[in-house]
């Protein structure tokens, strides 16, 4: 799992579907595609979470620079995709809410 094609590779490609998606959502008028962005940012939170939690219990047995070695790439690195998810919900979720916000000060008027 701490592969770097794998590591990295996967939250990447999340990645590009997510721009692909966003920029498909700006030029339609399709209203399911914020959630639909919400949904691959939470996924690609949630896996790079899962890369880490890998990390973390191979490091029980090995020290940070070891299993460094073996992975090929310093273990901390493993934070980007992390930060880039987190934020990328946390966007998707104001938005989320913006919009049920001004769907419902429609509905009152």
């Amino acid at each position: 799992m701490l592969n770097p094609y794998f590591a990295f590779g996967v939250p990447l490609f999340l990645f590009i579907i997510y721009i692909v998606f966003y920029i498909l959502r700006k030029k339609t008028t399709l209203h399911f595609l914020g959630f639909i962005l919400l949904i691959i940012s939470g996924f690609l939170t949630v896996f790079s979470l899962q890369v880490w939690q890998q990390a973390i219990s191979e490091m029980e047995n090995e020290s940070l620079q070891t299993l460094s070695q073996e992975a090929g790439y310093p273990i901390y690195l493993l934070w980007v995709p992390i930060i880039i998810g987190f934020l990328l919900v946390f966007i998707n979720f104001i938005r989320a809410v913006k919009k049920l916000r001004e769907i419902q000060q429609k509905k009152e008027k």
